[in-house]
């Protein structure tokens, strides 16, 4: 009765009747070999050891599997599943924040509507103008944001584009009783710009975002002044095209002075910055671009006073040599300046001379008096 009832509690493991491996056959021959009578009742039913079945055709029938791997199979198959499940729910929730999640000029001025042109570290976004004139925009602000990052470095901002058809309300960044033209707060990476004059939209953003730029790449710290103005200036100039403009009125207003004459650290860049386009203008970008082409794009973030004033020392002397064609110091042309000066000085003698010999005042002769009786009546005259 022992027996049958093993064979029985046996029989109905469903492991029995299916094909197994290697090591699940000696596991079941080493629970078996304590029981003879078992071990006879079990062979006799074909239960005790594994069976192997061919399949008929190969390709219809898959291959012989164990009920662990099959176990082991689906326990893997649901945690997958669950982490997909999970990752998909992670996704669609993100995804519905983002296009929730309201942008940062619609943030700061919810009076006006405002559409994205731009998305990234430099966030370009327009309130009422036209798609084409918002277009043209975007790709002045696109030029010169590749320009900076470049040669100074990653940096982030908000530009919002105002046009004066729009509901924004510009009264609240008017400071000093300004109109708003161009406003930058650094801290907080914003800059808005007035697009009322079309042609200094680009100027005015590639001066703006270079100034972002160097705060950033400063550590978040005020770039000293004027050397952030003066980078600035020469953004400004390359986007107008005015590099050889402002490279000839430096050149003719430096022919004797060659000696470093501007203080790079007197100040510090103003977190908050406000300013007209129209009048924001200096040729100092033509000293940059001197800099720039002599010490290569890494000097844009040197921060020595020292440093800049030697390099303006240089940028002088290169514009006077270059203002008189040579670049050997001569003598010659001090006896030369000498000679001219004397002559414009003689003849400025001579024409003092006689112009005060003509306006002298000359004495007047006196008037002799008259021959006695000239003038008097001849009484009798003869025939």
């Amino acid at each position: 009765m022992r027996v049958v009832s093993e064979v029985s509690r046996v029989s109905v493991n469903p492991r029995a009747f299916l094909p197994c491996g290697r090591t699940q056959m000696h596991a079941r021959e080493e629970e078996m070999k304590h029981s003879a009578p078992l071990r006879s009742a079990l062979k006799s039913q074909g239960i005790g050891r594994c069976r192997v079945e061919q399949p008929r055709s190969r390709q219809n029938l898959p291959a012989p599997m164990s009920v662990s791997w099959v176990l082991r199979y689906r326990s893997g198959m649901k945690a997958t599943i669950a982490v997909l499940a999970l990752v998909a729910v992670a996704m669609i929730g993100s995804a519905g924040f983002v296009s929730a999640a309201p942008t940062d000029c619609a943030v700061r001025f919810p009076e006006a509507e405002w559409t994205t042109l731009r998305e990234g570290p430099v966030t370009v976004e327009a309130t009422g103008m036209t798609p084409e004139l918002s277009a043209r925009f975007n790709d002045e602000i696109s030029i010169a944001h590749g320009w900076i990052v470049d040669e100074i470095g990653p940096f982030s901002t908000t530009v919002c584009l105002v046009s004066n058809e729009s509901s924004f309300d510009t009264a609240r960044l008017e400071l000093g009783g300004r109109r708003l033209h161009a406003y930058s707060d650094l801290p907080e990476r914003l800059f808005v710009l007035n697009t009322e004059r079309f042609g200094f939209v680009a100027p005015a953003s590639a001066f703006a975002l270079s100034q972002h730029a160097l705060w950033q790449n400063n550590g978040d710290h005020p770039f000293p002044e004027p050397i952030a103005g003066a980078i600035g200036h020469w953004y400004r100039a390359r986007i107008l095209e005015r590099l050889e403009q402002y490279h000839r009125d430096v050149m003719l207003g430096n022919l004797f002075d060659t000696e470093a004459s501007i203080e790079w650290t007197s100040s510090s860049q103003e977190p908050v910055q406000s300013w007209d386009p129209e009048t924001n203008f200096a040729p100092i970008g033509d000293f940059v671009d001197f800099a720039v082409a002599t010490y290569g794009t890494e000097v844009l973030l040197e921060t020595s006073g020292v440093r800049w004033a030697e390099i303006e020392g240089q940028w002088r002397v290169g514009l006077r040599n270059e203002l008189r064609g040579r670049d050997t110091d001569t003598t010659g042309w001090i006896g030369g300046v000498t000679i001219t000066a004397m002559s414009i000085l003689i003849a400025l003698v001579a024409v003092t001379v006689g112009l005060v010999a003509k306006h002298r005042k000359r004495e007047r002769l006196p008037t002799p008096a008259p021959i006695p009786g000239f003038f008097s009546k001849t009484v009798n005259r003869e025939p």
